[in-house]
């Protein structure tokens, strides 16, 4: 699951993932930890600011984050960990996921049990907070793009038909299993087939099919019917 996931699934949606003390801010975190990175915990901590006061000591959390400290001149990237100290919410602190937006004055994360129980986008200052972790793993946040021009939707010519002969050969080989119309129209199918195998690639889904994308599309059928 990739960071877009995982906030389509959660955001709304109040979710107590450890089962244990209600649906709280780390649980939205600990959710995030394992849908998006594996983990495989379901309970880190129920204080939030432990994540960062403790966060040495959690093997998992080492390997996989890094700690960045809350200076006057950072901004959180898309996909941080923005931890809240202690010194709010009576000693609990807070934990939310940053959207990547804002400065140096203010930042929008999506949280849990802020204004509300359900998963919400949330505009903040830096007051109280200790830190950020960022994902080691950025793949996860941002996924690379194969190609920013080529062919796409709406595009109709002769180009477009041979793109679909081999998106038509991929799904007979078994890549995908999108079907479309067999003319010169970049349609929603074509679109469909096109982001379906850009997704399953570890691409990001813009629904452009250019020169590598046909090389590679090319490479895979070749491996399937040697």
């Amino acid at each position: 699951m990739t960071y877009d996931e995982f906030i389509k699934k959660h955001n709304g949606v109040a979710v107590n993932y450890d089962g244990a003390a209600g649906k709280q801010c780390v649980d939205l975190a600990t959710a995030y930890f394992n849908e998006v990175f594996g983990s495989g915990i379901k309970n880190f901590w129920y204080d939030a600011h432990h994540f960062w006061d403790l966060f040495d000591k959690n093997t998992w959390l080492k390997a996989n984050f890094t700690k960045v400290k809350n200076t006057p001149s950072f901004v959180p990237k898309k996909g941080d960990v923005a931890i809240w100290s202690g010194t709010l919410n009576g000693g609990w602190g807070h934990i939310a996921i940053c959207t990547g937006e804002g400065n140096t004055s203010y930042f929008y994360s999506y949280d849990q049990n802020w204004s509300g129980k359900a998963c919400t986008k949330v505009k903040h200052t830096y007051d109280h907070i200790a830190g950020f972790l960022r994902p080691k793993k950025q793949s996860k946040i941002s996924a690379k793009v194969l190609d920013k021009t080529g062919y796409k939707q709406g595009d109709k010519t002769n180009g477009v038909l041979a793109l679909k002969e081999l998106l038509l050969l991929a799904k007979a080989v078994k890549l995908h299993n999108v079907g479309m119309d067999k003319n010169g129209t970049y349609g929603k199918g074509t679109a469909k087939a096109v982001n379906t195998l850009l997704k399953k690639w570890g691409y990001s889904e813009n629904g452009i099919a250019g020169v590598n994308f046909i090389k590679k599309l090319s490479d895979e059928i070749t491996k399937k019917i040697k």
